[in-house]
């Protein structure tokens, strides 16, 4: 009897050492568990950007507005992916990118009319919008370090590039 009550004092014992032990380690844990969310949400917001500048570059052989339904689609989950990368990281860190809204504003107000054939200055009008992309991909591709951060260069540099897309945009919105 005195051994069982021994070997019970042991494991309680055994217990109240391994179990903060085991919550140190837990806390730990979490940051990186985080930082390994951060880099996921980061690689699928890249293959985004990556499908869009693919569809970009696909833009002079549009015949018609509806042709332009793959475009809309791959703007939109890229603008979806980057505002929850945002979100993430918060807006001190990473900036939000207005030219994925104004450029879905763009590809919509062309097929706003109906199935009709793309006119030539609205092609080059998505041939300009694909050059800027091509600079605010480069800077995007370069965004996150390798531990995981935003790297403030690129993301000022991706500040940049989003504000001359978005200006290309609002001008040609207006005409």
């Amino acid at each position: 009897m005195k051994r069982k009550r021994k070997w019970v004092m042991y494991v309680i014992l055994a217990f109240l050492i391994v179990w903060p032990v085991y919550q140190i380690i837990g806390m730990v844990s979490e940051h990186s568990e985080k930082q390994d969310a951060g880099k996921l949400l980061y690689q699928v917001s890249l293959f985004q950007m990556e499908l869009l500048s693919s569809y970009l570059h696909d833009t002079d052989k549009v015949k018609d507005t509806e042709s332009l339904n793959p475009l809309r689609q791959a703007v939109y989950t890229a603008n979806f992916t980057h505002q929850h990368l945002v979100l993430a990281f918060g807006e001190n860190s990473l900036t939000p990118l207005e030219s994925l809204s104004q450029l879905m504003q763009f590809v919509i107000r062309l097929q706003i009319g109906g199935q009709r054939p793309i006119k030539s200055d609205e092609v080059q009008a998505l041939l300009e919008v694909r050059k800027q992309f091509d600079d605010l991909y480069d800077a995007y591709g370069k965004l996150l370090s390798s531990r995981g951060d935003i790297i403030a260069s690129q993301n000022q540099r991706l500040q940049k590039d989003d504000k001359a897309m978005t200006d290309l945009l609002r001008k040609k919105l207006l005409q």
